[in-house]
């Protein structure tokens, strides 16, 4: 007990001391990130999420299983700009129906409650594919449509990503996300890649979760770097 406290206290400074998803449509679902994993029957997580600076986001969320194929949740998420001078919210509902064999359908409907953000549609299709009894990989390939994604004059944005991913036992998983985005009409101006090293432990029904997101490609709008820390339980 006395490791596992010091273990999440020193992730926890990690945190405070120094990650927003560059490109929006990535934050737009009802978990915290890609994760194929089956929801717990009833779970809550809470997380921080920091670029070095004054911008902030805490997202905190709600998920279950419905049954063996449906799973459920929502996620709040709270923007702080400059200090808390000025703040943002949004509100993500999910679904999740389950095919077998590691794929599975999402449909997250995203609402902007400021006055100036807009609404979202996003359908996902993911996969998780073991390669061996320690190592994985998931893909997703995403599609969001309205201007909560687009921007007012944009068709369709596309995301496609990969998480190679280490098991050490039930307790330890390292792993690497890497995704690639860009809107239908502008991807010259809008294509981002970001590459994500994560690093996940579990702690009984807890679950801890760093990630180092790192912005590559164009100077304009994809060279920023982010650090979270996320939370999440099983009640």
């Amino acid at each position: 007990m006395k490791i596992s406290r010091i273990v999440l206290f020193a992730l926890a400074c990690v945190c405070v001391q120094n990650a927003f998803a560059l490109d929006r449509i990535w934050n737009m679902r009802y978990t915290f990130g890609p994760d194929a994993r089956p929801s717990p029957k009833f779970a809550a997580g809470v997380g921080m999420r920091s670029d070095f600076g004054s911008n902030v986001l805490f997202p905190v969320n709600i998920m279950g299983s419905l049954s063996n194929d449906f799973d459920l949740g929502a996620k709040v998420d709270m923007y702080t700009y400059n200090q808390l001078d000025n703040m943002e919210a949004s509100v993500d509902f999910g679904g999740r129906y389950r095919l077998g064999g590691g794929s599975f359908f999402e449909l997250d409907g995203y609402f902007g409650l400021n006055r100036n953000n807009g609404s979202a549609v996003v359908l996902t299709y993911g996969k998780e594919h073991f390669v061996a009894k320690n190592f994985s990989n998931s893909y997703e390939a995403r599609a969001g449509f309205l201007d909560g994604v687009t921007g007012e004059d944009g068709y369709v944005k596309i995301a496609l990503g990969s998480s190679p991913t280490l098991h050490f036992g039930k307790v330890f998983r390292c792993m690497i996300e890497i995704n690639a985005s860009g809107s239908a009409g502008y991807l010259r101006d809008d294509f981002m890649v970001d590459i994500i090293p994560k690093i996940e432990l579990s702690f009984g029904a807890t679950r801890v979760r760093v990630d180092f997101d790192i912005g590559i490609l164009q100077e304009d709008n994809n060279d920023q770097k982010n650090i979270g820390l996320y939370v999440q339980t099983a009640l």
